[in-house]
Order: C-alpha cells, then sequence, then structure tokens
C-alpha cells in the first residue's frame, strides 16, 4: 500500500515533469515502488535524460530514484 507521503511524492514529481519547458520529458512516466522512484520513457538525447533526472531530483530527496529513460 502506497502512503499518502508517497502519493504526494509522485504527484510533485508528475506536476515537475508536466512544467517542463522541454516538450519531451512531459510524456515521461512515474512509477513509485516502495521507497523507489523509476523514471520511463523515451527522449532523443542524453541532454533530456539528465534534464529529466535533475529536475524531480529535489522532490525525491532522501528517496532512490532510478532512471530507466532510454534515448533514440
Amino acid at each position: 500500500m502506497i502512503d499518502a507521503g508517497m502519493r504526494d511524492v509522485t504527484a510533485r514529481v508528475q506536476q515537475i515533469l508536466a512544467a517542463s519547458p522541454l516538450a519531451e520529458l512531459r510524456n515521461i512516466q512515474v512509477e513509485q515502488h516502495g521507497n523507489r522512484f523509476f523514471l520511463r520513457g523515451k527522449v532523443r538525447t542524453f541532454y533530456a535524460k539528465q534534464m529529466a533526472q535533475e529536475a524531480v531530483r529535489c522532490a525525491v530527496r532522501g528517496l532512490r530514484l532510478v532512471n530507466n529513460v532510454s534515448v533514440d
């Protein structure tokens, strides 16, 4: 069961990505399993992949962030 705190973090991460000036980041999916947050999706550059990770890092502080975004 996901507690309210984790739902809040997940919602915040989704908001950050949805508000990104990089359009590609708006399509990245977020999944939470235990104390891990997974970013999944596809972007065109390694820069965009790194930006997705750095954009949400502050929201997941203290939790593990796993960047499974692929670069095409």
